[in-house]
């Protein structure tokens, strides 16, 4: 009985030992409407943690799954929640931003560290000389109207231009940062147009009607997959001669599988993506991307095209970030104090880093109201305007 007891002791003890030995990331992600990108981030996390076994100085690392289903109520109890788990180490957030713009002051109150690899309304990393734990490596919307704009003016000719924005703080935040990109480019008199979520077939039919009214020649679309699904059918059926031109939100979902190639074509559509093409990769992202799909086989393509890749792309970069500056800190202090070493580690980064779109020798530095993109990895270049191909695969615009 005795020998029994002590057995049992022991295997308690290994698995407390085990358990606490474990570091957990939370990655909360629309895992309802948009499953896609939710799905894509994963697997680029993933596979940057990989990279070091799941193990960092030891501590096994373990992701929490949590779906917010682009609902800020879900968001915030997912960050009550750890703050609650003395193991949970970092958050990953994505496809919006309103949960996260919804958040922002509670996350950098608390000093969660908070990881953005698919969120670009421009306020998320700007805390304005007060305490800031949000760092993105994605696009940006301060610096998506910088793209879009001067692609839809200079290089596509448009003259009269309507902002079809999302009503949301995503929506606002790019009314702000487009309106200023044309108003430097010259063009004051162009319209703007909001719509809700779970836009009905009779409101994009007004949206088409407004349009041929106002007789815009392009339209800027900031919206996600299926109020994006509904505005380009309801501009296609109407058979206005309108060009489209999107932020990424459509690429979260099944945009490209519910919209036709010839509708898409009818609009001449295009949005804005990460520089990255699975077909001119070199050897180092192509020996990645053939490692993730081994590994996720089921969710790539039989020529290794992975659907949203941006979250592939910004979420294997930014893990790779987040590997390395957990390798630089104690990781057996207690948690707030881990967690804020995290975030001065991710501040004092030193490189290089290859990732998938580029190396980074300091991707952020500490923050501070005169350096509005200290928690900013990626820039203008890091971004193209792109097309779905005929076999619905995402396609940088090159030239």
């Amino acid at each position: 009985m005795r020998i029994l007891l002590l057995i049992c002791l022991t295997l308690l003890l290994s698995v407390a030992a085990a358990s606490a030995d474990t570091l957990r990331i939370y990655l909360d992600a629309d895992r309802s409407t948009n499953i896609t990108s939710a799905r894509s981030i994963e697997i680029g996390m993933r596979g940057a943690f990989a990279t070091s076994k799941n193990v960092i100085q030891g501590h096994k690392i373990e992701f929490v799954l949590k779906d917010h289903r682009s609902n800020a109520r879900r968001t915030q109890r997912h960050l009550e929640e750890f703050l609650q788990d003395d193991q949970a180490i970092a958050v990953i957030g994505g496809l919006h931003s309103p949960p996260y713009l919804n958040a922002k002051a509670f996350v950098n109150d608390h000093g969660i560290p908070l990881l953005l690899p698919w969120s670009a309304a421009a306020p998320l990393t700007r805390s304005n000389g007060g305490p800031n734990s949000i760092f993105r490596l994605s696009l940006d919307d301060s610096i998506a109207a910088e793209v879009i704009i001067p692609f839809a003016l200079e290089q596509s000719g448009c003259e009269a231009i309507t902002l079809l924005l999302w009503e949301s703080g995503w929506g606002k935040s790019n009314e702000r940062t487009m309106s200023a990109a044309l108003n430097k480019r010259g063009l004051r008199d162009f319209s703007v147009r909001y719509f809700g979520s779970g836009l009905t077939d009779t409101d994009a039919i007004s949206i088409a009607a407004e349009i041929a009214g106002n007789g815009s020649d392009c339209a800027i679309l900031v919206g996600n997959a299926p109020e994006g699904k509904t505005i380009l059918n309801a501009l296609t059926n109407s058979e206005i001669d309108v060009r489209v031109f999107s932020h990424w939100g459509i690429t979260g979902g099944s945009f490209e599988h519910d919209v036709t190639a010839q509708d898409r074509d009818a609009v001449d559509l295009t949005f804005i993506q990460p520089c990255f093409d699975f077909r001119g990769r070199d050897a180092a992202a192509q020996s990645v991307l053939a490692n993730l799909s081994n590994t996720f086989g089921d969710a790539f393509d039989s020529e290794g095209y992975l659907p949203a890749p941006a979250g592939l792309f910004h979420g294997y970069d930014l893990g790779l970030i987040l590997v390395h500056a957990l390798e630089r800190i104690d990781l057996d202090q207690p948690i707030t104090h881990t967690r804020r070493a995290l975030v001065n580690a991710l501040e004092r980064i030193e490189g290089p880093i290859p990732g998938l779109l580029r190396d980074y020798e300091q991707p952020f530095s500490p923050a501070h109201s005169a350096s509005p993109d200290a928690h900013e990895a990626l820039r203008a270049s890091d971004f193209c305007m792109a097309r779905f191909d005929e076999s619905n695969r995402i396609v940088p615009i090159r030239g």
